[in-house]
């Protein structure tokens, strides 16, 4: 009787591993994939509107104040499809143009919206401070204030050469993908997102 229990026992754990193995194993194999080679779901050279990153840049680590005094790091980069703005100037009326851009973009989301969040990335406290009042019309973004050759101003430089007020996109792996030029129609920028997101499942 005891062998049987335990022939039965070992039976029902067999059954259990092997659900949890199926489970598992597509999870696992598809995060071996997209490590292996990311980011292949981004849209072929001839059909995308903004210019890829190739290779893409995986960020290195960075700790960064916000404006609030709070602490950012890579981390807050990898749960969402983030554009990222430079600012190393007060922004002026391209700039503000930009920022409006991508406030309008990420609203006409709509469902996908919380998938995508907007980093401003500013040179100076000084200058920070000084947009202060243009800040209020961006509730949803958030300012970093730059501090030295690792953060993410200075990863971004080091791999683009891009106009100011150029937009970047980093995936939700924290991979630096993509650039947006500032002469990009928003319409295009838009649709290069929606594709994105549309062929993705992370973030």
């Amino acid at each position: 009787m005891a062998e049987k229990q335990a022939s039965t026992l070992n039976a029902s754990q067999k059954k259990l591993i092997l659900i949890i193995a199926l489970f598992f194993l597509p999870l696992f194999i598809a995060t071996v994939w997209y490590k292996a080679a990311p980011p292949t779901f981004l849209p072929d050279a001839g059909t995308n509107n903004g210019d890829l990153i190739t290779p893409a840049r995986r960020l290195a680590a960075f700790e960064q104040a916000t404006l609030t005094d709070q602490i950012w790091t890579l981390g807050n980069l990898e749960t969402k499809w983030t554009l990222v703005h430079l600012l190393d100037a007060p922004c002026d009326e391209a700039c503000s143009k930009s920022l409006y851009n991508t406030r309008q973009i990420r609203i006409a989301l709509g469902k996908d919206m919380d998938r995508v969040q907007r980093v401003a990335v500013v040179k100076t406290p000084e200058i920070a401070k000084a947009d202060s009042k243009m800040w209020e019309s961006h509730p949803d973004m958030t300012i970093l204030i730059s501090h030295g050759s690792q953060d993410l101003a200075a990863q971004i430089r080091h791999t683009s050469t891009a106009p100011a007020n150029t937009v970047y996109l980093v995936d939700p792996l924290g991979n630096l993908i993509m650039s947006f030029n500032p002469a990009l129609a928003p319409k295009l920028m838009m649709k290069d997102l929606t594709k994105l997101l549309r062929l993705s499942h992370i973030g």
